[in-house]
């Protein structure tokens, strides 16, 4: 939000047009919409929820979703990362994950109207989009980041299920050949692109009259 409110003053000081471009839909989404405000968590309380999940992720869904039903019934129940969130929000506050957000709503950065467009491309034209920039990332050494992002941080950090990364542990594992990750990253790749276009779709058609066509990945 900050460096939004940066980058409009200084265009308007410079008399130039903002254009917010590429990136996931999601940044767009929290700029229009806004995002509630998280406490800080304390040590003590990232402890407890850690030995919890450390237990038994099954038993952490458990405890938020007794406490909450009504929102924990749109998060699945091996989603560790939102469990965790809600389980360290709770313990922290005291408030269940409905309560908090309802005493600290989403506050928009944008609320002036905004045209927002989406470039169009043909689907064969994208997927040979895909192929090719998955093609550069392995000539750039897409592997060999990996192996070493894995050596230092392990499998845990949620970046690690990315995609280009998972497949590329699996290959490590022996469970693809190259050519078949290679096919992998393409068609989950394309999956994503996808399910962007429909996030678009359903997320800002209120705010813009404007949103068209399917999404470019360059």
């Amino acid at each position: 939000m900050k460096l939004y409110n940066h980058a409009k003053a200084d265009s308007i000081l410079n008399n130039k047009n903002l254009v917010i471009v590429g990136g996931t839909s999601f940044y767009l989404k929290t700029l229009l919409y806004g995002i509630s405000p998280m406490p800080k968590i304390s040590k003590e309380t990232k402890a407890k929820t850690s030995k919890i999940l450390e237990d038994s992720i099954t038993k952490a869904y458990e405890i938020v979703f007794t406490i909450d039903k009504q929102y924990m019934s749109n998060i699945a129940s091996t989603d560790k990362y939102r469990i965790e969130k809600m389980l360290n929000l709770y313990y922290e506050t005291g408030y269940t994950p409905t309560e908090y957000f309802k005493q600290n709503p989403p506050q928009p950065t944008i609320t002036e109207p905004l045209p927002i467009y989406e470039i169009t491309v043909d689907r064969e034209v994208l997927r040979d989009r895909i192929r090719v920039r998955t093609e550069k990332m392995l000539d750039k050494g897409l592997l060999d980041e990996i192996s070493y992002l894995k050596n230092k941080y392990g499998r845990e950090p949620n970046c690690m299920k990315a995609i280009g990364i998972k497949e590329s542990l699996d290959f490590f594992d022996g469970i693809y050949t190259k050519d078949e990750m290679i096919e992998k990253i393409i068609i989950n790749t394309a999956r994503l692109a996808k399910r962007q276009k429909t996030f678009n779709r359903s997320q800002f058609k209120e705010k813009s009259s404007l949103l068209l066509g399917e999404l470019i990945i360059d």
